[in-house]
């Protein structure tokens, strides 16, 4: 029996036992009883030989088997347990392998929550693992190369992070989460009976929300520290693919509140919980079928399964459309409370505008796709088409979060409303139209905005509860307009941007104070929505108010970056650009004297292309951002050759190679091997020993590096670097630099960008807040779905 045969028996026997758990569900579900046992015997067996074939791929990881394919391209001899771990999921086979694992865990969440729509969902949700199964027979982890390789190529280098150790299994758990809520939904729908559906899918959806929120979470701060390109988000189609199911999550968590609370949009709930996994599908192919090859870097190539994600997509989809159709007409659903002073309509239009958002993104992400089909010239949205309607939705989401922690679920009308709302809009739109955009052209879109946020905030003030729990929120927002325009911002949607963030961030903050300590299992949305603020005000502080310059520095010259008043001096690199992981040697002083920093540059043969990681400063309120981009290539690079005993004068000045000094090859102060090269520089009758070193050693991922220590001396008031290039064992002789001394020294120079961005730590804190916020969501629902069902937790 070949290494093969226990991998793909697994995934086998795991088609197999899945198909007749499948089966099973659906004939316990028409009623036969006496298959209900053989349908979770079934999906037992189903998990077990999943958790098998798991296994046994980590197996041949970690036993560095590379007779296998799928282990020769994503693993190598040398790597460390976390990046040998991370190879499983390196590639599209082992991706699905793990997304098969994480499903077929999920399903016990229908067994034990789904109560009377358990057999109709378990066989939609078997019908979901076929999807995986087949492709894994298709495209199976265990094919064998015809020679064995002695050793592998390795995790792309761009993985090598302990980010990305956890990235994808965070962000594949919540796409097999979002398996649940689809299956109870069409079960529902088979049913035809909605009898607290709600309740069974509301944890699962929060889950769902908050792991794949974090997913896109941790992918951009992955980015930002690793790419080097000085962002976390791109809009890219890829990192939209999962982004847009985040979103349509978010907007069914509303739609969820206001159908438990008063019965209303359960139509559009159904509908919105298969929409997040049918969504998922369609960012898997677009992500997975090389459409769009050409138009992202995170993009996979065509293996050869677009039959299966296009079939499933279709099926899926068609399933949905159908079974909405059939019974739509005939699923209660209760009228929302459209009162401008009700949390149900504040949830509605978050609901709305959410919404709107996940379709435009969906949209433009989906452009090269469109343009491939209909013209002749693909192509892809660029990062500006989406900041054009991103601003003005988060804008306007920022207002309507300003108000909802203080609207009730009881209806209220306003006397003499009609008239009110008329002087509030008329006085609202004076300002927006008649001062900024007529007399101050600050274009339509503020006008616009500017007029709905005023007009609708002078509205509330007419209810008094509402205007005293407002009006620091209101306080807030005048400040930040006053702070922002003293920082220097002019741009009017700026400002009314960060001020509506403002807003929002301090009316839910101020609110937090209703539910701690005892209650604070209810306050997740305002804890989401606090987050919220802090990460819009982050987000714009750093893009639109940072600022960057771009520094070229020859090898052994400073260059000064006026804007941040700071010095970068360029003194090599640690290896060559060939290296894996090839460090740059650079000094940065910012006025308290020079650090030495290590940002990295090198070419990857695996990617085919420069990889940089750029180093980071971190304060409180900024982060400063050093991004090599190229160093391009000099003159003559031989630099000054000499053999044991031998001199050389370089003008007025002697340079003697005496000796070289070896430390051992565990040298405490390194951990690797130290060479020590004894030079003597005479100038004028004095004469200086130094001694630079260079260090073998390994790097973090156990590959061998090497680590320059150069030596300075100074003549004639003028201080130079002295750097060991390579060693001549055979010769007994030592290669030499000095940069900005010798004639013929490395001349190569660096292009490096240097960034600060402002408020960054608003953009992690934010973002962590909004997840806190969706934990606490996921923990209060749960525990509501345990008193549903008298269980207890």
């Amino acid at each position: 029996m070949g290494y093969e045969v226990p991998g793909e028996l697994a995934v086998w026997f795991a088609l197999v036992t899945n198909v007749l758990a499948g089966i099973s569900f659906l004939l316990a579900a028409r009623g036969k009883a006496a298959f209900e046992t053989l349908a979770h015997r079934s999906y037992h067996l189903f998990v077990i030989f999943a958790s098998l074939a798991v296994a046994y791929l980590l197996y041949l990881f970690f036993s560095n088997n590379f007779a296998f394919k799928y282990v020769y391209e994503y693993s190598r001899s040398a790597e460390s347990f976390l990046y040998v771990l991370s190879g499983l999921w390196g590639g599209q086979e082992g991706t699905y392998l793990l997304w098969l694992f994480m499903n077929a865990l999920c399903g016990y969440l229908i067994l034990r929550w789904a109560a009377q729509y358990k057999d109709y969902a378990m066989a939609v949700f078997s019908l979901v693992n076929l999807f995986f199964l087949l492709i894994l027979v298709k495209l199976s982890p265990f094919a064998q190369l015809p020679v064995p390789a002695s050793d592998g190529l390795g995790l792309n280098p761009l993985l090598r992070d302990p980010w990305m150790v956890i990235h994808p299994p965070v962000i594949f758990a919540g796409y097999a989460v979002a398996a649940v809520p689809f299956a109870i939904a069409m079960a529902a729908l088979i049913r035809h009976e909605y009898t607290g559906w709600v309740n069974r899918v509301f944890p699962w959806v929060a889950l769902s929300a908050l792991l794949i929120g974090a997913g896109n979470v941790l992918g951009g701060y992955w980015a930002y520290k690793t790419l080097g390109w000085g962002g976390y988000w791109a809009w890219d189609p890829v990192e939209n693919s999962s982004f847009v199911p985040w979103v349509i999550a978010l907007a069914l968590l509303h739609g969820l509140i206001i159908e438990r609370r008063g019965g209303g949009l359960r139509r559009i709930n159904l509908l919105l919980s298969a929409f997040v996994f049918l969504l998922v599908v369609y960012g898997t192919f677009l992500t997975r079928s090389g459409v769009l090859e050409e138009f992202s870097v995170h993009s996979f190539t065509d293996l050869g399964v677009n039959v299966f994600l296009v079939g499933f997509m279709i099926l899926f989809t068609a399933m949905t459309v159908l079974l909405f159709i059939l019974r739509a007409r005939g699923i209660p659903s209760a009228p929302v409370d459209l009162s401008y002073f009700g949390r149900e309509f504040a949830m509605l239009a978050a609901l709305t505008v959410l919404l709107a958002f996940g379709v435009i993104v969906l949209f433009w992400s989906s452009l090269p796709i469109l343009t491939s089909t209909f013209t002749a010239e693909p192509r892809a949205a660029d990062i500006a088409t989406y900041n054009t309607f991103a601003l003005p939705l988060a804008i306007i989401m920022a207002f309507l979060l300003t108000s909802s922690p203080y609207l009730k679920f009881t209806a209220y009308r306003l006397p003499f409303a009609g008239g009110k709302v008329a002087l509030a809009l008329a006085a609202a739109a004076v300002v927006g139209f008649g001062l900024f955009y007529f007399l101050l052209s600050t274009g339509l879109t503020f006008s616009i905005l500017f007029t709905l946020v005023v007009g609708g905030m002078l509205v509330y003030l007419f209810k008094s509860d509402l205007r005293k729990s407002l009006l620091p929120a209101l306080a807030v927002f005048l400040i930040t307009i006053g702070v922002a325009a003293a920082f220097g911002v002019s741009d009017y949607l700026y400002l009314l941007f960060f001020a509506t963030a403002a807003m929002a961030a301090t009316a839910n903050v101020i609110s937090l104070a209703e539910f701690l300590p005892c209650r604070w299992k209810l306050m997740g949305g305002e804890v989401t929505h606090f987050g919220f603020g802090l990460m819009l005000i982050g987000v714009l502080a750093s893009s639109a108010l940072g600022s960057s310059e771009k520094l070229v520095i020859g090898r052994g010259q400073s260059a000064e970056a006026d804007s941040y008043g700071l010095t970068v001096q360029y003194l090599g690199m640690v290896n060559d650009l060939e290296h894996p992981n090839n460090e740059l040697i650079l000094t940065l002083d910012q006025g308290a004297g020079p650090d030495e920093i290590h940002p990295q540059l090198y070419f990857s043969e695996r990617m085919g292309g420069i990889m940089r990681k750029p180093f980071i400063e971190r304060s409180l309120l900024y982060d400063l951002y050093l991004a090599p981009e190229d160093v391009q290539a000099g003159g003559n690079t031989n630099g000054l050759t000499l053999k044991k005993g031998e001199a050389r004068r370089i003008g007025d000045i002697k340079v003697s190679f005496s000796d070289f000094e070896m430390g051992g090859h565990m040298d405490p102060r390194t951990s690797g091997m130290r060479v020590l090269a004894r030079v003597d520089v005479e100038y004028e009758g004095t004469v200086s020993t130094i001694t630079p070193v260079v260090v073998h050693t390994e790097d973090s991922t156990g590959r061998p590096t090497v680590i320059s220590e150069p030596a300075r001396f100074v003549v004639a008031d003028q201080e130079y670097s002295m750097s060991i290039e390579r060693i001549l064992a055979d010769e007994g002789a030592v290669i030499l630099s000095i940069p900005g001394l010798l004639p013929d020294t490395p001349a190569d120079r660096l292009v490096l960008d240097v960034s600060r961005k402002p408020g960054i730590n608003l953009v992690w804190l934010g973002t962590t807040l909004i997840l806190l916020g969706c934990l606490i969501s996921v923990i209060r629902r749960r525990e509501e779905l345990v008193k549903a069902r008298g269980w207890r937790s």
